[in-house]
């Protein structure tokens, strides 16, 4: 069975069948726009509940941020700049300093800053700053999800903000600078409070979370039933629209990259401060992962949706790619499934993909690849009978037995030569009168039993 019927042609399976007209292919056409349109926005909404606001989540890439040297340097300028917009650093040094010296205490001030800097991103390294920045990052996105979900008046849309308040890390850099604890007593609550929203923006946010939340479970069911509908509705195209729903797929994932990457453009392009720009960018890129990991789960699944789409199609390298491993599908099935399953492990272990890193995309996938293998393999025998793997079973069992046999051999002879060897050990103590008859007869006893 040689068939070369071009790719876009009618489904070899269904040539009895009328194809579909024009209206229903622009049906169909549609359904899978519609279906990808809403996959987008579910790709989204994934994201946005398992980590913007999963506190548990966001708190571990929040740590993840205090680790990034970029973050750091950052960071460090922001407290050092908080310290001298509130603490007269110049007052300070010249009151330590002699009679006579106070004039210069200016210029050592300015040209201590920048070291002052680099300093602090040490101390950002430490336990203690980093107990503190988990603690302060967790207390705020509570906050801030108790707002969006509408579960507190705390932060409340009207006249607050949710904040980040790393006041307690500028006092301690301050301390460890060489500040006086009363000048950093002195310092207003305030400093240290990053605001993450303005009540302004709040209200919008909190609407939308409020959709996704009802329509986030819908839309999944939705999107499935679409995907579905077209398939069935395309008469005589079938295998083709299923091959359009991975490209689809395809498409949406790489959608979801790109849109990651302009947003993080954008992200860096409106922090006016160059120094916190490149800092705002990583923390966009940290905080959305997930997305990422999301896009490529998606490319994944379609990959799998069209190789398989294509492998069973009527193109001659599809049936040159069924005919030369038709011999591994029309194998023993026990062969055949040990082959697939020993190939699926070492994909697993060896494939970088974040589809491949998901327990529950593992058990999806294989019980996909599963299903098409049993296609394939029930094709194969039908159309290409005659091929057949030079391996027999019997004899592949006798190898397995016989290899196995040799390791418990060999082991069983270890075994029994250290126990020759510590019965000799015994004889050699007890002739030295090392050991009594009494123990050395307990002794040997025991290595025996």
């Amino acid at each position: 069975m040689t068939s070369t019927t071009p790719e876009s042609e009618t489904d070899s399976s269904a040539s009895t069948k009328k194809p579909a007209g024009r209206g229903r292919r622009i049906a169909v056409a549609l359904i899978l726009l519609l279906a990808s349109v809403l996959l987008l926005g579910t790709a989204a909404d994934v994201w946005v509940k398992r980590q913007v606001l999963s506190t548990p989540k966001w708190v571990a890439a929040s740590d993840k941020i205090l680790a990034n040297p970029k973050v750091q340097d950052a960071l460090a300028t922001y407290i050092v700049d908080e310290i001298y917009s509130n603490v007269d650093v110049q007052k300070e040094l010249a009151e330590k300093l002699p009679e006579g010296w106070k004039g210069i205490a200016g210029p050592i001030a300015a040209g201590i800053r920048t070291p002052a800097t680099s300093a602090v991103d040490k101390i950002l390294s430490s336990d203690q700053v980093a107990k503190i920045w988990h603690t302060v990052n967790e207390k705020a996105h509570q906050t801030l999800v108790n707002v969006l979900e509408d579960k507190t008046k705390i932060g409340s849309t009207k006249d607050g903000k949710v904040t980040l308040d790393v006041g307690e890390i500028v006092r301690i850099v301050g301390t460890d600078l060489g500040l006086p604890s009363s000048v950093m007593d002195k310092v207003p609550s305030n400093v240290g409070q990053i605001t993450i929203f303005e009540s302004s923006s709040l209200a919008t946010i909190q609407k939308a979370v409020k959709v996704l939340n009802i329509l986030g479970p819908v839309l999944f069911v939705v999107i499935v039933a679409l995907y579905s509908l077209a398939v069935w509705l395309a008469r005589g195209r079938r295998r083709l629209t299923l091959r359009n729903v991975g490209w689809s797929i395809i498409v949406v994932g790489i959608l979801l990259i790109t849109i990651r990457r302009v947003t993080g453009n954008y992200v860096e392009s409106i922090i006016s401060n160059a120094q916190y720009s490149v800092a705002g960018k990583i923390i966009f890129g940290i905080l959305s992962e997930l997305l990422f990991d999301t896009a490529w789960v998606l490319i994944s699944w379609g990959a799998i949706i069209v190789a398989g789409m294509l492998i069973i199609g009527p193109s001659r390298i599809a049936v040159w790619a069924r005919r030369t491993v038709a011999p591994l599908f029309n194998a023993e099935p026990i062969i055949f499934w040990v082959s697939a399953a020993v190939l699926y492990l070492l994909v697993l272990f060896f494939v970088p993909s974040p589809a491949l890193r998901l327990w529950w995309s593992v058990i999806i996938i294989g019980i996909v690849v599963a299903l098409g293998l049993e296609f394939l393999r029930r094709r194969s025998i039908v159309e290409f009978p005659e091929a057949h793997l030079d391996i027999e079973l019997d004899g592949v069992k006798e190898s397995v037995s016989k290899s196995w046999s040799s390791v418990k051999s060999r082991f069983a002879h270890n075994s029994s030569g250290d126990h020759v060897e510590q019965l000799q050990k015994l004889s050699e103590l007890h002739s030295s009168g090392a050991l009594s008859d009494e123990e050395f007869a307990a002794a040997k006893a025991k290595l025996l039993g």
